[in-house]
């Protein structure tokens, strides 16, 4: 926590833009309209953005997008705050109201699906510890942020809402000097647990998408109620893991948060049929925190992989977004024809809760398992070897470089190409030769080797 941990908020203001967007009818000022179109609006939602984020690849691919990042970011942020606003225009015409509606949503996918993949790029140089407590920090802020919005006047909560993308995203911005994780090469053979990683981000949220119809009652006003009770369980779930996994000794931080998620889940459907209905809100709690708390660790995997396997970022984390809200709009269609089929109104299925419950111990148990965590996790370097961390924020200081110039050099002092560097850093490849440029200028060397015999020769004062 010692670098400024405000900057632990950051995520969770987009956490809960989806929140109130998706579990509120704070944008929805008409509650015919939510009622008679909540099953769509909720699928349009997740599929929108992973076709959003499939786009994003593509393009990324043919035009070097990443040079005017800090533009597009802001530009992203804002699109998505004005699809806010257009979704909650009140408009007489139900066929223009649709239209409307529709189109602030597009809006709103195509700035999400921008804002998340530039998280995953800090992510992916971010101290894993350190991303751990972004994860669990903003579960619980987010919870607690829709709870006071959904409890203010309509234009009110409107406007807060559509803010909150542009929070998440100055405040991603103010994040770029987080700590650098710290790497290590081991035994882990990155494909076959990549294909372990794209299990879990079939069958986690394919199971909460399930649980997230189940939730999902047609009356506005029944919507509301339930879902206020279901996020208030899930921020109390949310803030007592965050409590025990910053503050329980012996085990890093995402290793006792993978301990919490799965059992979470599975206790939530095994509860499920069998609770009274008034306190079904409580099963739903704890399946929406193990979700939203697995779906980070996940996460944690990537960085590793991009690391390991020189993958562009802006693939490995859109692929990673878009595989959960597929995954998450098959699971959501699956329960609505349950619901349809009139077995989920009155009593939830116990064969499927039971089939669900079983899919995640098995995955927990041989598909995706602690040991795939602690591989791609980073190690803590031994006692006995150098801080290079240290070295490079000394030699930084030396020469007046800047904090960018300062990573790209320990990157550079590392061997790193200038492709990997723009990778890893979410900056194009003339941006890495600018930075290169100013720090021989300012170090006085000519080339790359020139550089390396200079930080052999510093690191050893700094020692």
């Amino acid at each position: 926590m010692a670098v400024k941990p405000w900057r632990l908020l950051g995520f969770g203001y987009y956490q809960a833009w989806i929140y109130l967007a998706v579990l509120s009818t704070v944008l929805f000022t008409d509650p015919d309209f939510f009622s008679n179109h909540l099953q769509f609006t909720r699928q349009y939602f997740s599929l929108s953005v992973a076709v959003c984020l499939f786009c994003l690849i593509f393009v990324s691919q043919k035009l070097d997008i990443l040079s005017k990042r800090h533009y597009l970011l802001v530009a992203a942020a804002s699109l998505t705050a004005m699809g806010t606003v257009l979704i909650s225009l009140p408009l007489q015409d139900p066929d223009l109201h649709f239209v409307v509606v529709v189109v602030g949503m597009t809006m709103t996918s195509i700035g999400n699906a921008f804002l998340i993949v530039t998280w995953g790029a800090l992510w992916s140089r971010m101290d894993t510890d350190r991303m751990g407590l972004h994860l669990v920090v903003s579960n619980a802020f987010a919870g607690c942020l829709y709870l006071v919005v959904t409890l203010l006047p309509s234009f009110i909560a409107v406007m807060l809402t559509a803010a909150l993308p542009l929070c998440s995203a100055f405040t991603l911005l103010a994040s770029e000097d987080e700590p650098l994780r710290q790497q290590e090469d081991t035994a882990a053979k990155p494909k076959r647990l990549l294909w372990k990683a794209i299990a879990a981000m079939a069958v986690i949220p394919f199971v909460f998408g399930i649980a997230r119809a189940f939730s999902s009652p047609v009356e506005a006003a029944d919507f509301n109620g339930l879902q206020h009770m279901i996020v208030l369980g899930m921020t109390v779930f949310a803030t007592a893991v965050a409590l025990f996994v910053t503050l329980a000794p012996k085990q890093r931080i995402v290793i006792r948060l993978y301990r919490f998620v799965v059992p979470l889940m599975a206790a939530g459907f095994i509860a499920l049929p069998f609770i009274p209905n008034a306190y079904r809100w409580m099963a739903f709690s704890a399946i929406m925190c193990g979700f939203y708390s697995f779906e980070g660790l996940v996460w944690l995997l990537q960085p590793e992989y991009v690391f390991r396997t020189k993958t562009s970022t802006i693939k490995v984390f859109g692929w990673g977004r878009c595989l959960f809200h597929f995954f998450g709009f098959a699971g959501a269609t699956f329960g609505f024809y349950v619901i349809d089929q009139g077995m989920a109104l009155s009593s939830i299925p116990v064969p499927i809760c039971l089939a669900l419950v079983l899919a995640l111990i098995v995955l927990s148990t041989y598909v995706f398992t602690e040991h795939d965590l602690r591989l791609f996790i980073a190690k803590p370097k031994p006692a006995y070897e150098s801080d290079d961390a240290h070295v490079y924020r000394a030699m930084s200081a030396k020469y007046g470089l800047s904090g960018r110039e300062g990573e790209i050099l320990a990157m550079l002092g590392k061997g790193r190409s200038a492709p990997f560097i723009a990778d890893s850093l979410f900056i194009s490849k003339g941006t890495v030769k600018t930075h290169t440029r100013h720090i021989y200028d300012k170090m006085g060397v000519h080339s790359k080797q020139e550089l390396l015999d200079l930080i052999e020769g510093e690191s050893r004062g700094f020692r």
